[in-house]
């Protein structure tokens, strides 16, 4: 029983983990290797490169939603969340 308490434990903790959070200035190589998820949208010769991350919830009330990091020069300059998937298109 104490070891079905502890594995229940554990997994709800693993299921319960909140997204990294990526402070202005990161660089785009230290992004990649702690999200492995994002997905490049947006490559522009100027140096912008935009990647999403779609999140979604369990449940059937909430929508998901998507972050929008935003990256100039190999750093991170801006962050948006939408829940369209397609608002990067929109959002310069």
């Amino acid at each position: 029983m104490k070891k079905l308490f502890l594995l229940g434990l554990a997994v709800v903790m693993l299921g319960c983990k909140t997204p990294a959070i990526f402070p202005i200035g990161t660089s785009e190589t230290d992004f990649k290797k702690s999200n492995r998820s994002a997905e490049l949208v947006s490559a522009a010769a100027d140096g912008t490169s935009i990647y999403r991350v779609g999140r979604r919830t369990f449940d059937s009330i909430n929508t998901p939603f998507y972050s929008f990091y935003y990256f100039y020069k190999a750093k991170l300059v801006r962050y948006e969340q939408s829940g369209n998937a397609e608002d990067y298109k929109f959002i310069r």
